[in-house]
């Protein structure tokens, strides 16, 4: 077998919507996109703001390539509303002031509209900050000419105290552990973010319905079961294709960590739950991909809400837990879902002057052993790693390698040659790449790998990246080149006379929990990656310079600095036994700006079934689960809590600072001296209603004398 490589210029600005776009099946000639905007000129902005509002109300954007009034633009009926908002206060004797995030909205856009010449083609009055990729199937709602922006039952205001959210999959909002003790639902509003149904009930929002609380609670009264609630409403359909449906299953993901987070039990008077659920289509992709977008607008959404909930009186607090990770980026803060995230949550807390108001509770990850990172340093010699692809994966397959170079060389070349090879190949050419061009690869038909090359500048750092892309080994729905399997070569060398340090991550591309198997986890590897533990017997030792690493793999939207702790809190993962060791795959710190998480919760409890009890799919089922995603919803609860306190101190005065404050004195609480890269400065104490029985391990030394374990 024999790759050829050719080098031919981008179709698009980011890499992996480039890769998207030369391997996808193509069934629809003018797809639709989510596009986060910026209006410009900052300083004029009301002008830009009347032709935003000009367009989406026609419906159109003007454009000597665009036939007249040809449908290309919509928005959400909040984002209207905020938009005319701004325009009033802008228009009044004393406009506000504004900041770049005060003027981002979200708007949807055919694709042929967004990109021109590998680069964003943008009207004068916005520019481009993020694009999705294309929406599978997508099914608009109808055009509101009067928005319909969402509001509550005073009633519901007068009783909220504090706010949690959550952006998951498969979220059972009947379940009786989000009900009140009068068996009414908590859950204040929810958006179902379905994109293959229309939805002739709710019009407010482009794609997918809203649940407000009046909607559930009558939903509740009417119906004789859960499942016939989920029927209605479209949350479980098997007439859909390329769709799950995780409401029919047992176990739930969403379910299971809102149950930690706000579900029944003690301390979750005043608690009001606003929800998103993802649609399947992002939650199967776990490369970030298809998810980036819909989550920004997830918590657009349920900032919103939240807002909404505070007319009533001074604003509420607002802590979200959103539990899913990604194995690559830059790990230094500057990706842009992670920085875009929390810059949402600081923005909040500064429109309202208030740096106790909104929190971000995120999973460290679990990619401690799966052998998906590994640190570089290249000099003139050629440094060559293992890339193993394994057969009958639906995924595409990437590799981000980040240089810090600070090194000399040509503008717009990597420092370094790279050779891509695979398994049945002797060796592939030696390729330099280059700003705004694909190197890629065939065998007789499509591309099946490419090779790109970007320079990344945030301030004065410059970052540079190159992308590997290596197309699935088995055929998908996407009907994409298949690629082969195996162990492929990486391989690295330095073309300056500076010492360059190379950050290999693996993306992640296994299948999410619950969903029929679709992508298989590929991973790097080295001679050096096997060696035995004399203590434990164990194989997963590494070698003396081994490449491969365990630490630097927390989650790439995790990475940010620990100054900004305050808003985001990342968390890790322990074990409920003796000395409460870090579980087994909890990832560790630390990465160019962490240490490593804030804080850790138990997320491995009892004797034989690890994990944590909490709510199954259906009403009156439990089940355990692990991971670092059950730990966060742990701490959000804490955290929820806290900040209750901290804006209802009469009637909370007996509630104790937890994570705003880990270093006071709380008896849930575990201090760690020093602290730990993978569990952080205090390990949280499970805050199940009933007793889970923890873990009990032998000591080493009975075992060695022949004890039976």
């Amino acid at each position: 077998m024999k790759l050829h490589w050719k080098k031919t210029a981008c179709d698009r600005p980011d890499p992996y919507l480039d890769w998207e776009f030369r391997t996808r099946r193509k069934p629809n000639p003018d797809p639709w996109c989510s596009v986060q905007i910026q209006i410009r000129p900052l300083r004029s902005a009301l002008a830009s703001l009347y032709e935003l509002q000009r367009a989406v109300d026609e419906g159109y954007v003007p454009d000597h390539d665009v036939p007249a009034k040809k449908f290309t633009i919509r928005m959400s009926d909040d984002e209207r509303t905020l938009l005319s908002w701004w325009i009033k206060a802008l228009e009044g004797p004393k406009p506000p002031k504004i900041d770049e995030v005060d003027m981002q909205f979200f708007i949807y856009r055919k694709e042929t509209f967004i990109y021109r010449g590998g680069r964003f083609r943008d009207p004068g009055f916005y520019r481009s900050l993020f694009v999705g990729p294309p929406i599978i199937g997508l099914q608009f709602n109808d055009f509101n000419p009067q928005p319909d922006p969402t509001s509550f039952e005073p009633s519901f205001l007068a009783a909220t105290k504090v706010a949690i959210g959550i952006i998951d999959d498969g979220i059972a909002f009947a379940h009786e552990r989000f009900r009140d003790r009068r068996m009414v639902s908590k859950i204040a509003a929810m958006w179902l973010q379905e994109t293959e149904k229309r939805s002739p009930a709710d019009n407010a929002v482009v794609f997918g319905r809203r649940l407000m609380h009046d909607e559930i609670k009558q939903l509740l009264q009417e119906s004789k079961s859960e499942d016939r609630i989920y029927r209605k409403v479209g949350a479980t359909d098997f007439g859909k294709t390329r769709a799950y449906n995780p409401l029919a299953a047992r176990v739930s993901h969403g379910t299971h960590l809102l149950d930690l987070a706000a579900g029944g039990g003690r301390g979750s008077e005043g608690v009001s739950i606003l929800a998103v659920q993802l649609p399947s289509v992002a939650t199967v992709d776990t490369s970030g991909l298809t998810m980036g977008s819909y989550v920004l607008q997830a918590v657009r959404m349920i900032m919103t809400w939240a807002d909404a909930l505070s007319e009533a009186g001074k604003p509420i607090p607002l802590v979200m837990n959103f539990s899913y990770g990604l194995l690559a980026g830059p790990k230094d803060g500057t990706q842009y879902l992670e920085k875009a995230l929390a810059g949402m949550v600081r923005h909040r807390n500064k429109r309202h002057q208030n740096p106790n108001l909104t929190r971000l509770v995120m999973p460290a990850g679990n990619s401690y052993r799966t052998r998906a990172a590994a640190k570089l340093e290249l000099k003139k010699e050629v440094e060559t790693l293992d890339w193993v692809i394994h057969p009958d994966s639906a995924a595409t397959n990437y590799v981000e390698i980040w240089l810090d170079t600070g090194a000399e060389g040509k503008p717009g070349q990597a420092p370094v040659e790279i050779w891509l090879t695979a398994q049945d190949e002797r060796t592939s050419p030696p390729i330099r790449p280059s700003e705004g061009y694909i190197h890629q690869a065939t065998i007789g038909g499509g591309p099946i790998a490419g090779i790109y090359f970007d320079r990344i500048q945030h301030g004065k750092s410059v970052r540079e990246l190159i992308l590997l892309a290596v197309n699935p080994t088995v055929r998908n729905d996407d009907c994409r080149e298949i690629a082969p399997s195996g162990r492929w070569k990486l391989s690295l060398r330095n073309l300056t006379g500076t010492a360059i340090t190379a950050h290999v991550y693996v993306q992640r591309d296994d299948t999410p929990f619950g969903y029929p198997r679709r992508g298989r986890q590929s991973y790097l590897d080295h001679a050096g990656a096997y060696e035995r533990d004399p203590q434990t017997g164990d194989y997963r030792m590494q070698r003396d310079g081994c490449p491969i690493r365990y630490a630097d793999t927390l989650s790439s939207i995790a990475t940010g600095s620990m100054n900004e702790s305050d808003h985001v809190i990342v968390v890790g993962a322990a074990e409920a036994s003796e000395d409460h060791p870090p579980s087994d795959y909890t990832s560790s710190g630390p990465t160019l700006v962490r240490s490593g998480p804030d804080c850790s919760a138990f997320a491995d409890e009892g004797h034989a079934l690890w994990g944590v009890l909490a709510a199954g799919t259906f009403s009156g089922s439990a089940v355990k689960l692990n991971g670092t995603s059950v730990a966060a919803p742990q701490i959000a609860r804490k955290v929820a809590d806290e900040l209750r306190a901290i804006a209802h101190p009469a009637s909370d005065s007996t509630a104790a600072p937890v994570c705003i404050n880990p270093a006071a004195t709380n008896p849930v609480t575990s201090p760690i001296d020093p602290p730990d890269p993978r569990l952080g400065k205090y390990i949280f104490r499970p805050g199940s209603d009933g007793h889970i029985p923890r873990r009990r391990y032998p000591a080493v030394k009975e075992l060695s004398a022949g004890t039976e374990s």
